[in-house]
């Protein structure tokens, strides 16, 4: 398997995917920008209205998703957790090797690295629409949404994102809408964060 590359983009560090890897990537540290710099387009940044504390998290990934709710997101046989640099990131796999992965970015600038790089020529830029109440948006530097990958970052602080990243395999039946089940995969941590903070 060819590892995950790993992608910066402003102050929101975002996980790629390629078309080889089975796995998400790992979060990597950015320069900390506020949610409040200037961005280079005309796009306002979302405020969130109802920071979340995901602190417990950070360092525990993997408890972002209950048995229960792993199952009922990917019908997950086992789990890893891996060590980025900002916070570790947790993995999830099915029975197929279809995999998603969270990753909390704490102090990293929130969603405003997004909308920075929101007009860049590489990758996708796409506001989604909010989960469980808390803005996102669908960015990466690959765009290999027709490929079985997928991720959406969701601002949980106005300093704070997690990101949702999805790998598919030909075979599951989500290859060509890969972006639900990482909606699906960041509302179940939504909840969580919700019910431990």
């Amino acid at each position: 398997m060819k590892p995950i590359a790993l992608a910066a983009a402003g102050g929101l560090v975002l996980l790629a995917v390629t078309a080889c890897s089975s796995t998400p990537g790992t979060p990597v540290p950015a320069t900390p920008e506020s949610s409040s710099a200037p961005t280079s387009t005309a796009r306002s940044v979302p405020k969130v209205s109802n920071p979340l504390d995901a602190t417990k998290y950070e360092q525990n990934p993997c408890a972002l998703l209950s048995q229960t709710q792993a199952t009922e997101v990917i019908k997950a046989v086992r789990n890893r957790q891996g060590q980025g640099l900002v916070a570790p990131l947790c993995t999830w796999y099915d029975a197929d090797n279809n995999s998603v992965g969270l990753g909390l970015l704490p102090g990293q600038g929130g969603l405003a690295g997004a909308y920075t790089n929101s007009d860049s020529e590489s990758g996708y830029f796409e506001v989604a629409p909010d989960v469980n109440g808390y803005p996102a948006v669908f960015a990466g530097t690959t765009d290999d949404r027709k490929r079985g990958g997928c991720q959406i970052a969701v601002g949980i602080k106005d300093d704070e994102t997690f990101t949702s990243s999805v790998r598919l395999r030909t075979t599951s039946p989500l290859y060509n809408d890969p972006c639900s089940l990482a909606v699906k995969t960041a509302a179940a941590a939504v909840t969580t964060i919700k019910a431990g903070a």
